[in-house]
């Protein structure tokens, strides 16, 4: 297990090299001067503009800028922010909270809902409640996330008046956790169906029927285990994209998250801010496919020994 760890560790470094260099390019190459967009209609003389670009560190070649840039990040500094000339680390410290409460709650949101849909027509496949979840699922993976919170805040918000839209606490994240949840709960729940269906035909699942056990015994202790696998790939690839802020959901809602200031960042060719974010996000996603790594060796012994 020590040197599957290692293995699986050794293959994440490159992979946060090329994202990083990645942010960094993609930026250079945007059309725009930074310089012009922080004076915006400011008179500034030709030598001004200059004397920013060298505070700014713009004026160096750019594999210096890169080496500046990597060295520094590694560090955990991205430096300062061109538009508040404030530490970036400290803004995203401030925004990162949000971002992180609606990770969690649109985690929950997606793997109980999708677990506990999915076991339950899994338990009964081809009834009337197994239809009736299947469509809630398709509707789930279906509509789009911004229909879909417009609709929450109109019914729960508005009409029915139950949560708070906005604000502080617990109850202000409900209806965005449900907004930015509502995918995976319907993708998890078709995935845990459709495995449980194909593991009861196994072996050991009619060795274990054999012997007297309850049906909900059965799946729940025996076929929901081989059934998680697909399952905690999708959870792996859905907490990257929570952690990365769930750019509409906290537009819609108005929540200060990383990913509203990326937004901000990406209009005013905020270079050191876009890229902190893209590279907290980059390592976000490496980090959730590192767990599923080693959810699958957890799950599937023959996994790792191979």
């Amino acid at each position: 297990m020590t040197r599957y760890i290692l293995r699986r560790t050794l293959w994440t470094l490159p992979v946060l090299l090329v994202g990083t260099t990645l942010a960094f390019l993609v930026l250079r190459l945007i059309p725009g001067d930074p310089v012009n967009l922080m004076l915006a209609a400011r008179p500034a003389s030709e030598q001004m503009r200059e004397n920013l670009r060298r505070k700014l560190g713009l004026d160096r070649p750019l594999l210096q800028q890169y080496v500046h840039f990597v060295s520094r990040a590694a560090q955990g500094d991205f430096g300062d922010s061109f538009r508040t000339l404030n530490p970036v680390t400290s803004q995203i410290k401030e925004h990162f909270p949000a971002t992180l409460q609606l990770a969690v709650g649109g985690l929950l949101v997606g793997v109980i809902g999708g677990l506990t849909l999915g076991v339950t027509a899994g338990l009964r496949p081809n009834s009337p409640m197994d239809s009736g979840i299947m469509f809630l699922a398709l509707v789930g993976v279906s509509m789009p996330v911004y229909w879909l919170s417009m609709l929450l805040i109109f019914v729960f918000g508005l009409r029915l008046g139950w949560v708070p839209i906005v604000g502080e606490g617990w109850e202000a994240l409900i209806l965005p956790s449900f907004a930015v949840g509502a995918w995976a709960v319907g993708e998890i729940a078709r995935l845990v169906r459709s495995a449980i269906l194909d593991v009861r035909g196994e072996d050991y699942v009619r060795t274990a029927y054999a012997k007297g056990l309850p049906n909900s015994t059965v799946v729940l202790r025996h076929a929901l285990r081989n059934a998680l696998i697909p399952v905690v790939t999708i959870v792996g690839l859905q907490l990257g994209v929570f952690v990365s802020g769930g750019v509409i959901v906290e537009t819609i809602f108005a929540r200060q998250g990383i990913g509203t200031l990326l937004i901000g960042a990406i209009f005013e060719k905020d270079y050191p801010m876009v890229q902190a974010v893209i590279v907290i996000t980059t390592g976000a996603y490496v980090l959730a496919n590192f767990g599923v790594d080693l959810a699958y060796a957890v799950l599937d012994p023959r996994i790792r020994y191979a």
